[in-house]
């Protein structure tokens, strides 16, 4: 964790993975925090239906491989161990502890709460889902990804939770929706960034992606291929979103859309989880 924790606290992006009950690897972008020195990270409850694997999951994988995340010369990493889910439905945590440093980390949070009017017109923006790392980790070096249309994390099972590698998708293109939808097809070659082979064994796997405009992170896009991890490859049956996705920036109308949409969901899971306290 000493090397870890600070990588974590300078990082701008990070993934967090997990396995589900049934073992299918999960995988979302997110932004690195620190909770008193320890590595979390705190979700709005729009994202609430995304994680609810994760919360019977017990362990999980805090993980940064972005080049732009990395010191030069340095590689990534990956730290799995069991984690805490807070539901932090009042915001008390994320407001004392946590706000601060997503003002300095994601631009789009300071349109949301960057004074107190914001905070109290953008109520539903501070509770959170706080996910927090607990128990002792198991740290590994993980070679950084600095092509984001075609270099991804690989997640697929491990002994102890969520393994977690780099990897090269030649003409990786997951297609232009934004919904899980099916994709049969033959196997998408995998190169491991660091070197090797992968050794695909049949179980479930996950090549996830992600990129961002720069600087503000307004659009923050991500994709997926879900399948079989056999060989050297992934025989898919589901994508979502594509690794070219557009990062221009959003129209005024665009922006007041996507904001109605984001309040409505997050309203939707703080009422969710207060009812199930």
């Amino acid at each position: 964790m000493d090397e870890f924790g600070p990588l974590w606290g300078r990082a701008i992006t990070a993934e967090l993975c997990w396995l589900d009950t049934d073992g299918t690897p999960r995988a979302l972008a997110t932004t690195p925090l620190l909770d008193r020195g320890v590595p979390c990270v705190a979700l709005p409850y729009s994202r609430a239906a995304e994680v609810a694997g994760l919360r019977r999951a017990g362990r999980a994988g805090f993980v940064v491989t972005d080049s732009r995340s990395v010191p030069d010369g340095e590689s990534g990493l990956g730290c799995t161990a069991t984690v805490e889910v807070i539901d932090d439905t009042e915001g008390d945590l994320f407001t004392v502890e946590l706000l601060g440093q997503e003002l300095r980390k994601y631009p789009p949070s300071r349109a949301l709460a960057d004074s107190p009017l914001l905070c109290r017109e953008n109520w539903w923006w501070l509770p959170r889902i706080v996910v927090r790392l607990t128990g002792i980790p198991r740290t590994v070096p993980l070679t950084v990804r600095t092509d984001p249309t075609r270099h991804a994390l690989l997640v697929r099972p491990g002994e102890d939770g969520p393994r977690a590698a780099t990897v090269t998708v030649p003409g990786a293109d997951g297609g232009n929706s934004a919904d899980d939808k099916a994709a049969p097809g033959p196997a998408v070659p995998l190169r491991p960034l660091g070197g090797g082979r992968l050794h695909g064994d049949g179980t479930d796997a996950l090549v996830f992606g992600h990129d961002y405009s720069i600087p503000d992170l307004e659009r923050w896009e991500t994709w997926a291929l879900a399948g079989t991890l056999r060989d050297d490859g992934l025989v898919p049956d589901h994508r979502r979103g594509a690794p070219d996705a557009e990062l221009a920036p959003l129209g005024l109308w665009q922006r007041i859309r996507a904001q109605h949409r984001l309040a409505s969901r997050c309203k939707r899971g703080i009422v969710a989880a207060a009812k199930h306290r």
